[in-house]
């Protein structure tokens, strides 16, 4: 029998008890899996001295987890939209859990490509923004850019607890064993949401945040945005606004991929500690989820336009602060770099991620966000592969940092389109306010 809701669950001024546990479930969720994923900057070095391998070759083990998540986001989507997100999400995580403990047996790159490249690959991509932007899109319809800005930021916290915790396990017990407790922490981390996390607001007899009182509690109105959605997903792809979106999931890690997965090699090239490079990512780490918060509120004040220029820009001028570096005589400018390239990075995420339910909420938004999502995928598996290329070629990153200033020019552009043509269709900065 269901039960009705509070108030709170169907009016803007307040939340649902449970709302706010799914909130701080998907909050944790992104922190662990994304830090876990992105503190492979930190066993790559480690590695890279333990087996001699080329920078370019061990990138590809990043680079492989990104080009498998192109390629099976709409898969993904597709099952999100049958069997809900708290399935995928929980065998993400305790797929995540098995393959780090089998890379704590690695002896080839072969071996780190298959379980971390495909294994953690393949736990990050269940347990990361597609099903994640399904599960909020159902729970959350006021302030949908804050509130998805809010649980994302947990990647940067992630990153911020996780990449000096790797650091500082891998120079007290190895790699190897630093892998085995990262792998328990998240198997038991994941039987917690197994257990506790709700696909919809209706499982529990509640509406969605936002919703009008009078809405019926059936899960068809979780998921209704103010304007009409495409009514199917073949709708979605003549759109281009769909196609726009796409475009800047490919150009966003190609901008920030090569200086993020690389930026501990080439703080260690100009002399700074590898701790004293782990902590400046782990600051980034942090910035980058007052980043998501920040620039998902702004979004739902100025439009996604609006707030994915301001974060484009707050990365470009990291980039410039990294490139500035010679040597290393000052640390300061290091921790401007972390403040304003963390504030950018990963803001897009939630924006584009609001963004797509603005304009495709719907019984078939798991499917399309996961067709959008290839875009990330190919831009993820080319980043980092592109900066080790570079530093092959020319022994610097400099080169492939400069490039990265200009892809993310187009990540404006792409957005601009997306929210300009579907206009009458879409104005999230008044929808969700």
């Amino acid at each position: 029998m269901r039960t009705q809701p509070s108030s709170g669950a169907a009016s803007p001024g307040g939340l649902a008890p449970y709302a706010w546990v799914t909130l701080l479930l998907a909050f944790t969720t992104t922190a662990l899996v994304f830090g876990i994923w992105f503190s492979f900057a930190v066993f790559f070095v480690a590695m890279v001295e333990t087996f001699h391998w080329s920078r370019g070759a061990a990138a590809l083990a990043f680079s492989v987890g990104s080009l498998l998540q192109a390629g099976l986001s709409p898969l993904v989507g597709v099952l999100t939209d049958r069997w809900g997100p708290r399935a995928l999400i929980s065998a993400g995580l305790l797929l995540s859990a098995a393959a780090l403990a089998a890379c704590s047996q690695v002896q080839a790159l072969a071996h780190l490509i298959v379980f971390f490249g495909f294994g953690v690959g393949t736990g990050v991509l269940l347990a990361g923004p597609v099903t994640h932007s399904a599960l909020l899109a159902a729970w959350f319809i006021h302030r949908r850019g804050a509130l998805i800005g809010l649980a994302f930021a947990g990647m940067g916290l992630g990153v911020k607890a996780l990449g000096p915790l790797a650091q500082y396990l891998i120079a007290h017990v190895g790699w190897r064993s630093s892998f085995l407790v990262l792998a328990a922490l998240t198997a038991g981390y994941g039987l917690l949401v197994a257990f506790a996390l709700r696909n919809t607001p209706y499982e529990l007899g509640l509406r969605p945040y936002g919703a009008a009182p009078e809405a019926k509690l059936d899960p068809p109105s979780s998921l209704r945005s103010a304007a009409p959605p495409p009514a199917t997903v073949a709708g979605a792809l003549r759109e281009r606004a769909f196609w726009a979106l796409f475009l800047a999931q490919v150009l966003i890690p190609l901008g920030i991929f090569p200086v993020s997965v690389h930026q501990v090699a080439y703080l260690a090239d100009l002399g700074f500690s590898k701790t004293f490079a782990a902590a400046i990512l782990g600051h980034m780490g942090l910035m980058s989820s007052c980043g998501r918060i920040l620039f998902g509120a702004l979004s739902d004040r100025l439009g996604r336009f609006g707030g994915v220029t301001l974060s484009v820009l707050c990365s470009q001028l990291g980039i410039v602060l990294l490139l500035l570096m010679r040597d290393a005589s000052a640390t300061w400018p290091l921790y401007l770099y972390a403040l304003f390239f963390g504030l950018g990075y990963g803001a897009r995420g939630p924006i584009i991620s609001a963004l797509a339910a603005d304009l495709f909420a719907g019984r078939h938004f798991g499917t399309i966000f996961g067709l959008i999502s290839i875009g990330h995928g190919i831009g993820g598996a080319l980043g980092p592969w592109f900066g080790g290329y570079v530093y092959d070629r020319f022994g610097s990153y400099r080169p492939a940092f400069a490039v990265a200033l200009v892809v993310l020019c187009g990540v404006v552009g792409c957005l601009w389109v997306a929210t300009r043509r579907l206009a009458y269709r879409a104005k999230p900065a008044h929808a969700d306010s």
